[in-house]
C-alpha cells in the first residue's frame, strides 16, 4: 500500500525526541510579564471608573449641555497620574503623553495667561489639557482630539476633530480662543499645514496667542507654516518638554510678543 510522506505540521512527529516537560520562562522574564499584565488590568479599571462615574453624570443630567458645567464643576479632572494609568499611548497616532512634573508647569504656565472668561484649546494635547483642568477648571477649556476614548474625561468640553478635516468643528468656535495650545502629532509638513487651517479658524484673529509644542526636528517648517499673524511670527521658549518615554528633543514656541519670557514660569 501507499504511504503519504510525514508531513513536518503533523503534532505526532518526532514526539519521541521532545520532553514531555513544557517548555520553562526564566523567572526576571515571568516577572516582567507579571508587572505588564498588572499594569494593562489597572489602567482597564481606572479607564472603566472614569468612563462609569461619566456616564452616571449624564443620567444624572450634569454633562449634557455646556450651559449645566457648572453643577458638574466640584467634581475635579482626573490627575495626570491616573490619566497615565487609565489611557495607554496608541503609538499608531503617534501619541506620547508629558511626564507629569512638566505637564503640571506647563498648566501652572498656562494658568498664569488665563483669567476665568478665557478661552483655551488643546489640540491633540490631552495631556496638557489634564493637566490644565486638573490644576484649575476653566468652563472656556476645549480638548480638539481624534481619540474618542478622552471624550469621557470631560464630554461636553471634547470636540472630535480629524487632521484629514481640518474645517469640521462646530461653527461657534470659529474665531473664539483666546488661547491655543498644540502639540501636532506627526513631525512634517502636511501635518502642521493642517493644523494650521484649523488654528487660522478658532483663533481670535486680533488677541488669539499660540503655543506650539513639538520637535525641534521641524524647526524649518515651523517658520514657514507659523510665520503670519494670528499664528506667527512665532518665538522660541526656553521650556525643555519631558515626555515619559520619548527621547525626541522638543521645544515650545509662542506666537505674541514676550512669549519667550515664559519659561521663568516654568522653573520649579
Amino acid at each position: 500500500m501507499f504511504q503519504l510522506p510525514e508531513s513536518p505540521r503533523s503534532v505526532t512527529s518526532h514526539l519521541s525526541d521532545l520532553s514531555c516537560s513544557p517548555p520553562k520562562l526564566d523567572p526576571s522574564t515571568l516577572a516582567l510579564l507579571d508587572s505588564f499584565f498588572s499594569e494593562k488590568a489597572e489602567e482597564e479599571r481606572r479607564f472603566s471608573q472614569i468612563a462609569a462615574e461619566q456616564a452616571a453624570a449624564k443620567i444624572a443630567g450634569l454633562a449634557l449641555e455646556i450651559d449645566k458645567e457648572k453643577e458638574a464643576g466640584d467634581k475635579p479632572m482626573v490627575s495626570v497620574a491616573d490619566f497615565r494609568f487609565a489611557f495607554s499611548e496608541d503609538w499608531q497616532l503617534s501619541q506620547f503623553w508629558y511626564s507629569e512634573a512638566f505637564a503640571n508647569q506647563l498648566a501652572d504656565c498656562l494658568h498664569s495667561l488665563c483669567t476665568p472668561a478665557t478661552k483655551i484649546a488643546f489640540l491633540c494635547c490631552p495631556t496638557g489639557f489634564v493637566a490644565f483642568q486638573h490644576k484649575k477648571k476653566l468652563e472656556g477649556a476645549r480638548l480638539f482630539e481624534f481619540d474618542q476614548r478622552f471624550a469621557v474625561l470631560s464630554p461636553s468640553q471634547f470636540v472630535p476633530y480629524d487632521l484629514n478635516e481640518p474645517d469640521v468643528f462646530p461653527e461657534a468656535l470659529k474665531a473664539s480662543f483666546d488661547l491655543v495650545v498644540v502639540d501636532p502629532p506627526y513631525l512634517n509638513e502636511v501635518t502642521n499645514k493642517q493644523i494650521a487651517k484649523t488654528l487660522r479658524q478658532i483663533l481670535h484673529p486680533t488677541n488669539g496667542k499660540l503655543l506650539l509644542i513639538t520637535s525641534t526636528s521641524v524647526e524649518d517648517v515651523l517658520c514657514e507654516v507659523y510665520a503670519e499673524q494670528p499664528l506667527g511670527p512665532l518665538r522660541k521658549i526656553a521650556i525643555d518638554v519631558e515626555h515619559k518615554e520619548l527621547a525626541n528633543d522638543f521645544a515650545c514656541w509662542g506666537s505674541w510678543d514676550g512669549a519667550e519670557k515664559l519659561s521663568l514660569e516654568l522653573q520649579p
